[in-house]
């Protein structure tokens, strides 16, 4: 499923839902995203993922084969880095690395979403207004 194709709004939610979650909801977060964002044929595999505890393998089947990195503090704050298809990147922090990956990746999508709606005309894109 494209990032066009999925209602930006739920997409915010589960950001914020992500951002905003500890570690006991993380398995509910990642359901959500299978739901919304995850491969059709790879749903169960992802649901058995989370029945033994394997989150950080179930955001990376959601993430399918977008570009990562992960990172956690001796404090316990977890950061991940996504890449979008410009080659940028896509930086979210949250309680574990999952949450981390996912809310990520969901940031990505937002992005990509933005970056192909079309330009009302005679108005410029953020990136022309700055140079």
């Amino acid at each position: 499923m494209s990032a066009a194709e999925i209602d930006p709004d739920r997409l915010r939610d589960l950001l914020h839902d992500c951002v905003a979650s500890g570690a006991a909801q993380q398995a509910d977060r990642l359901r959500e995203a299978a739901a919304l964002l995850g491969p059709p044929g790879r749903r169960d595999t992802i649901e058995a993922m989370l029945a033994c505890g394997a989150c950080e393998s179930a955001a990376l089947a959601i993430l399918d084969k977008r570009g990562f990195l992960v990172s956690r503090a001796v404090t316990g704050t977890c950061l991940a880095s996504v890449q979008l298809g410009d080659g940028e990147d896509m930086t979210a922090e949250a309680a574990t690395p999952a949450l981390a990956l996912l809310a990520a990746h969901i940031a990505a999508l937002l992005a990509d979403a933005l970056a192909a709606r079309p330009q009302p005309s005679g108005q410029l894109g953020a990136a022309a207004r700055l140079h």
